[in-house]
């Protein structure tokens, strides 16, 4: 039987821990860009069109590696009521899921190093984890470190993010696991870089554990509990 005894594990948030509600109304991200855009079209006196495409320039710079705060900031927003507003956000247009919340608190228990590696910036990753019962805007006792964009001036998709991530810890990447979603992001990448293992989650599968000679494809995150010592 399958048993994985990783040093560091990396874990993904959306489509893992917490996703979009299919619930047919705007998307997340949309909800919060179109809240950021109304906020600087009432402080700047300007349409709600100009204003989003101020936003969208703004987080769009490859040279501006933004969190919410830099938002706030740049635009002299109102930081309590935008705050109240993310938090409004996030509580209606996510979903969490409990395989994921319950295997994080597993692997509390046993101790691992865990951390997260996202596209989120690193108050965007708080805020996600919040929903889920795993952090508050002030930190985390579930994760060692966050790996939001500000971070790692980088997406996940890139290899170079990765090499980066990487190299803030002094041991062997193979004793490194991923756990997420995403086939490019969470698995071939990572391993690319140098990482030794991957759990892939696919809960439409039919079948349960799909194991590969580098990578296993589960159904629901409770059957690592039985693999992850």
């Amino acid at each position: 039987m399958l048993r994985i005894n990783p040093t560091v594990i990396f874990c993904d948030i959306d489509a893992t821990v917490t996703d979009d509600l299919d619930d047919g109304t705007v998307e997340f991200r949309e909800a919060v860009f179109t809240m950021f855009a109304k906020n600087i079209a009432h402080s700047r006196q300007l349409s709600k069109f100009e204003s989003r495409e101020l936003l969208e320039d703004y987080t769009s710079n490859t040279n501006v590696w933004w969190d919410y705060p830099d938002i706030i900031v740049n635009f002299n927003l109102e930081p309590v009521l935008i705050w109240k507003e993310l938090k409004t956000i996030h509580e209606s247009k996510l979903h969490v899921y409990e395989d994921a919340v319950s295997l994080i608190k597993y692997l509390a228990k046993l101790e691992k190093d865990v951390y997260i590696v996202s596209n989120n910036p690193v108050t965007g990753c708080l805020m996600k984890l919040e929903q889920a019962g795993l952090a508050t805007l002030q930190g985390t006792k579930f994760f060692k470190r966050i790996f939001g964009t500000n971070i790692t001036h980088g997406m996940k998709s890139q290899l170079l993010t990765w090499e980066r991530i990487i190299a803030n810890f002094n041991i062997n990447p193979e004793q490194m696991l991923t756990i997420g979603d995403h086939l490019q992001d969470d698995l071939e990448i990572p391993q690319k870089a140098g990482v030794g293992y991957s759990f892939i989650i696919n809960r439409k599968s039919e079948v349960p554990i799909n194991k590969q000679s580098t990578h296993t494809i589960v159904n629901s995150f409770d059957h690592l509990q039985n693999i992850i010592l």
